[in-house]
């Protein structure tokens, strides 16, 4: 599995995202390719992406005593996040997201790897509220690990418009090649 192309920059990510999670504890939890990496899914990654409750404010205050600068854009364009606050820690780049917007804010959070991330639903949900095509990549991933989630994943897929991109992804012979069933 990768989730940077060496092991010197996978510490460096993992630490990162340690320290980041630190920053925002308890509100933050880690989201992304990292969290899919987390859960098994072979994936590429060079950033870290968090969803926290936090306001932005209260975000950009936490990285500022933290010494971590960052920047913020704001949208009300509609499906563009609210906001987004971006930087660099540690040589690598991090997004932070409002939870609500990316289906955290009542998930449940797990310790897995020594870092806060949603459990798997709560993953599923977020993931299917992004849609892309490496969103719903992960999603099929995850089903083919763990089948009994198939048709929750489905569902959420269903209600965000994004059961086709879904389909595909289950249908993909490599994708299940590669994801035998754990379960």
């Amino acid at each position: 599995m990768k989730c940077m192309p060496s092991g010197r920059k996978s510490v460096q990510l993992n630490e990162a995202a340690r320290r980041l999670l630190e920053v925002m504890a308890p509100e933050g939890v880690l989201i992304g390719g990292i969290c899919g990496f987390i859960y098994g899914v072979e994936r590429y990654t060079r950033d870290i992406d968090l969803a926290t409750t936090l306001d932005a404010e209260k975000v950009i205050s936490r990285l500022r005593d933290a010494g971590i600068e960052a920047d913020m854009r704001s949208s009300n364009e509609p499906g563009d996040l609210s906001w987004v606050i971006s930087g660099e820690i540690e040589g690598v780049e991090f997004q932070i997201l409002p939870a609500a917007e990316t289906g955290m804010d009542g998930a449940r959070v797990e310790l897995k790897a020594g870092l806060r991330v949603p459990d798997i639903n709560s993953f599923i949900v977020s993931k299917c509220i992004a849609a892309g095509q490496q969103d719903m990549h992960d999603v099929a991933a995850l089903c083919m690990m763990h089948p009994g989630i198939l048709m929750f994943a489905k569902s959420e897929a269903d209600k965000r418009g994004c059961l086709n991109k879904l389909e595909s992804w289950l249908d993909d012979r490599r994708l299940q090649q590669r994801y035998a069933s754990t379960d």
